[in-house]
């Protein structure tokens, strides 16, 4: 099974989109968001961000995936802010989280991740901080495909699991196998590095694509640029619901 971000990038309706449009555009409608707190200008906010993820024809169970791997954040803060300013705050902030959620949902699921480092880069992003994203971008899969492995070899050795995680026996083999998966990985990780150098990484982001802003993302710009006025003109009353 293929486990990274790309896989459904290529099949996007804004995977031609230049990276770096996106990234401001996406960005920038995040920062507006933080700062509204109309529960109609959020609203507004969060029905763009989903019907621009139904137009961008990103899977939807891809989506779902993500966006629950953020509920339990999405649920903590609201409840925070249910305990601590009432219900139309937390209101408030869930319909801003998930809108953020799913805008960074849009961005890396329509954008190759080395297009995205580009973009970084491009924005004069430190490259030892692009790196770092880079680097722990690659570790996590080589941890979990470690993880996988250890799996299988504890399956092929008879390992059935015990009665709970309270069963000292199956406590103390998961316990080395976190151990083993984290040495393993660490190794492989340094493999992995050493291919990169054997290969001329010279630590800048390149990509096979090049970018140039055109009218498709001119037009991509205003779409959000109209979102933004018309969600702060919710938020400062200067245009009300019928």
């Amino acid at each position: 099974m293929e486990l990274h971000i790309d896989r459904d990038a290529e099949g996007s309706a804004l995977f031609r989109f230049d990276p770096r449009v996106k990234l401001v555009c996406i960005f920038a409608l995040i920062v507006l968001v933080s700062m509204v707190t109309d529960a109609a200008a959020l609203a507004f906010a969060l029905l763009f961000a989903v019907l621009l993820l139904a137009f961008s024809r990103v899977p939807p169970v891809q989506l779902a995936r993500g966006y629950l791997a953020a509920l339990p954040f999405i649920s903590l803060s609201s409840l925070t802010m249910l305990l601590a300013s009432g219900p139309g705050s937390a209101m408030a902030m869930a319909l801003r989280v998930s809108t953020s959620v799913l805008l960074l949902l849009l961005l890396v699921r329509t954008t190759p991740f080395m297009d995205l480092l580009w973009a970084l880069r491009w924005f004069k992003v430190p490259a030892l901080l692009t790196d770092m994203i880079m680097l722990t971008y690659r570790f996590i899969f080589v941890l979990l495909e470690e993880l996988e492995r250890m799996r299988l070899a504890r399956k092929a050795r008879g390992f059935q699991g015990g009665r709970s995680l309270l069963d000292r026996k199956a406590f103390q083999v998961l316990a080395n196998t976190i151990g083993m998966v984290f040495l393993r990985s660490y190794r492989r990780a340094g493999q992995v590095y050493a291919a990169l150098l054997s290969r001329g990484y010279d630590g800048k982001a390149r990509t096979i694509a090049t970018y140039r802003v055109g009218g498709r993302d001119l037009a991509l710009g205003i779409v959000f640029v109209i979102t933004g006025v018309w969600t702060l003109a919710l938020q400062m009353g200067w245009y009300v619901w019928p």
